[in-house]
């Protein structure tokens, strides 16, 4: 399995998501509901490249209006997400900026939440050290666990993928995990 390919395939299945949320009739829609999530998180790298990197970003997510209900209590949501954050590895330092979206599955009564999506990235820097990500456009893919520990409050835990999924020469991307924390208003 190439290495980029679990991030394309998630980069799909986030798209045709999307694609679906805007075919299908508005029966299913949360009108009523705006929410708005901003956040602090920050992490450290896992693969065995020759650089070690660590990121911080302030994000934030807002509700699209689908809202599907999987089983008694188990809802289906979607997310449009938008993160700035400061990447640091080889003795480098440079901005990143993403759009995308993400979905979100968890229950009314449940303080878990499982989030999957993906993001364009871009980088105001691609070389870290001798690591070369290829060019300033990225895919950052990515799925977590959030818990509610108060009524706006919840704390997270994700892994995430960087790469550009061989849209340039160079592809050897990033794997980081990810903690923070989020309010919901």
């Amino acid at each position: 399995m190439r290495k980029g390919s679990i991030g394309c395939r998630l980069v799909v299945l986030v798209l045709l998501h999307l694609i679906s949320n805007c075919l299908t009739a508005p029966g299913n829609a949360r009108a009523d509901e705006d929410i708005w999530d901003v956040g602090l998180r920050g992490g450290w790298s896992f693969n065995g490249g020759e650089e070690s990197f660590n990121q911080v970003d302030i994000h934030t997510a807002h509700r699209l209006p689908r809202h599907w209900e999987l089983w008694d209590g188990m809802n289906l949501d979607s997310r449009f997400v938008t993160a700035l954050g400061v990447l640091n590895g080889g003795g480098d330092t440079g901005l990143l900026g993403s759009l995308g979206l993400e979905t979100v599955i968890g229950g009314d009564d449940n303080a878990f939440e499982v989030r999957v999506g993906c993001a364009a990235t871009l980088m105001s820097d691609y070389t870290y050290g001798d690591e070369d990500f290829g060019g300033p456009f990225q895919f950052t893919s990515h799925i977590g666990l959030e818990y509610a520990f108060r009524e706006s409050m919840s704390a997270m835990v994700r892994v995430q993928h960087m790469s550009n999924a061989g849209i340039y020469s160079s592809n050897p991307g990033v794997n980081l995990v990810m903690i923070g924390l989020r309010y919901q208003f």
